[in-house]
């Protein structure tokens, strides 16, 4: 018997601790899919995601990936930030999702584009069954961090011709924030 121990620690804080392989997306990858686009005069990093590295590669079935995303607090001409998004490439594998830190919304979406927004914070656990397109949206003052367990096969399908999502989350002084729909 093999097993593929990660040798990888979750701190408290959300972030992983050992072995793992980060990536991080900026806002120039994101820009198309606001409500109102910046002018880029600036860059920031939105969003950095850690994966344990259990040395199992994407697409091998049986296995699972662990990780953690974390959203940076902010937002584009009042816009919070978020994730790109994305539904699986084998559509029908689902994925749990937990809050570590900071406060924000999930924002589902199923195949006919009917979409739902959910709260997240620590210590909730969300369950996104297959077939639904997922998004995390930072609505707090701090860094939001979201642990995740996927199926190794599941790979992700982003949009390749535009926003997957209509709904979008800006700042009110409010109530918090305030939801627009796009007329797609």
């Amino acid at each position: 018997m093999i097993i593929n121990a990660a040798e990888t620690e979750l701190l408290k804080d959300g972030n992983l601790k050992g072995s793992y392989n980060t990536s991080q997306t900026k806002l120039s990858a994101i820009n198309d899919f606001l409500l109102k686009p910046s002018n880029l005069a600036v860059d920031p990093v939105i969003y950095h995601v850690q994966v344990a590295d259990n040395k199992i590669e994407e697409g091998h079935i049986g296995g699972l990936f662990f990780g953690v995303s974390h959203i940076n607090p902010g937002d584009v001409n009042g816009e919070y930030y978020f994730t790109k998004g994305h539904f699986h490439q084998k559509l029908d594998t689902g994925e749990y999702y937990w809050g570590i830190a900071g406060h924000g919304l999930l924002l589902f979406c199923d195949l006919n584009g009917n979409e739902q927004l959910t709260r997240i914070n620590p210590g909730d656990v969300l369950y996104i069954p297959g077939k639904i397109a997922h998004r995390l949206i930072n609505i707090g003052m701090d860094k939001l961090s979201v642990g995740a367990v996927w199926q190794s096969e599941s790979g992700h399908a982003y949009s390749e011709n535009g926003n997957l999502f209509k709904t979008h989350v800006l700042k009110d002084a409010e109530s918090g924030y305030r939801i627009v729909k796009d007329k797609m």
